[in-house]
């Protein structure tokens, strides 16, 4: 059987969330595979030998393999447009105070408690909270650019989850392991959830699918 874990991070060191907690909780699983949401360009890169990570995650899964024997793959392999990316969240602050709220409301609990709070339904309202005011905000503005990169933003994140899920059926399918950890930016983990459910009743791979936290 197939046990993947997919542990939710905020990529920034943050009081409790930082590379040591991560580290703890990838060495309490133990997994023999870690899936990594990087490019191959920036996995060669980061792992090159005199390379210093500048990502939590990355610099905790140095350390884990320097002192463990896993193997450590990236996924988020779909190609990447700068200009897809959504460059408007300063004009929304500027119009939303309770947009400005929301963020520091999220940045103190992620500093405060960290993973727990991270990979928890509490951390994905917060999250919802703020996509309805970026929603709200541009229907308001109606600024035509900004919108084209809102939805291209969106669209390029719905086709990099895509891929990543590939990337791991696939080297599942080839490779036997028992646990492995697939660690991703929380902004994925309810878009996560909603693609594995339909996944597991398509694909004739059984793999026993959770979310770290998740209760």
């Amino acid at each position: 059987m197939h046990n993947i874990i997919i542990i939710s991070s905020f990529h920034k060191n943050l009081g409790k969330c930082n590379p040591n907690e991560l580290y703890k909780i990838i060495e309490e699983i133990q997994p023999g595979v870690i899936f990594e949401e990087l490019c191959f360009e920036t996995f060669s890169m980061v792992y090159a030998d005199n390379s210093i990570p500048n990502t939590i995650e990355a610099i905790a899964i140095k350390n884990y393999i320097r002192n463990y024997s896993v193997k450590h793959f990236p996924v988020d392999t779909y190609p990447l447009d700068e200009r897809d990316l959504f460059s408007g969240a300063d004009k929304i602050a500027n119009r939303s105070p309770e947009y400005i709220n929301l963020w520091n409301k999220q940045i103190s609990m992620i500093t405060n408690h960290g993973f727990d709070f991270i990979n928890s339904n509490a951390c994905y309202e917060l999250l919802d909270k703020i996509s309805d005011i970026e929603k709200k905000v541009l229907t308001e503005i109606n600024d035509i650019k900004l919108s084209r990169e809102y939805e291209s933003e969106r669209a390029l994140n719905n086709n990099r989850e895509c891929e990543m899920l590939k990337n791991i059926y696939d080297y599942s399918r080839k490779n036997d392991f028992n646990i492995a950890v697939f660690i991703c930016g929380v902004e994925h983990r309810k878009p996560l959830k909603n693609k594995i459910q339909e996944k597991v009743t398509k694909e004739e791979l059984n793999i026993n699918w959770k979310f770290y936290n998740d209760n």
